[in-house]
This record gives structure tokens, C-alpha cells and sequence, in this order.
């Protein structure tokens, strides 16, 4: 999965979250609370996942340290 994948898949995930809860907001505060609570548990899940999978394919790409700003090399 390149990179561009991994956006358009974490976007989407993140358009499910937001439709989730919009569903949720006619329910009682206190069951609401709950429910957004469980969604946003198995989205974090889920985006844990989709980051996962990239790193398991790049895996050298996360120990490249930035370059300052400084230097324009």
C-alpha cells in the first residue's frame, strides 16, 4: 500500500466514523456518551491497523529522521 493508499483508506474510515456518529446524535446524552466512546475505540482500532500495514511495508521509512528546516539539502 503506498502512500496515497493509505490516505484515501484512512479517509474513508474517518467518513464511516463521522456518519457513525451523526447517527448517534438523537440518543439520550448518557447512552450517547457510550456509544461514541465505542466508536471511537474501533476506529482508533481501525486506523492502528491501516498504519500497521503501511509501516509492515515500508518498514526503513520510519527510522529516516527529518531534515531541519535549516537545511535545504
Amino acid at each position: 500500500m503506498d502512500g496515497y493508499r493509505y490516505l484515501v483508506e484512512r479517509n474513508r474510515l474517518m467518513i464511516e466514523f463521522d456518519r457513525e456518529k451523526t447517527a448517534l446524535r438523537d440518543l439520550p446524552e448518557a447512552e450517547r456518551r457510550a456509544k461514541n466512546a465505542g466508536l471511537q475505540v474501533e476506529f482508533d482500532r481501525k486506523v492502528a491497523a491501516l498504519y500497521a500495514q503501511v509501516a509492515a511495508e515500508y518498514p526503513g521509512e520510519r527510522r529516516k529522521k527529518a531534515r531541519a528546516i535549516e537545511d535545504p539539502r
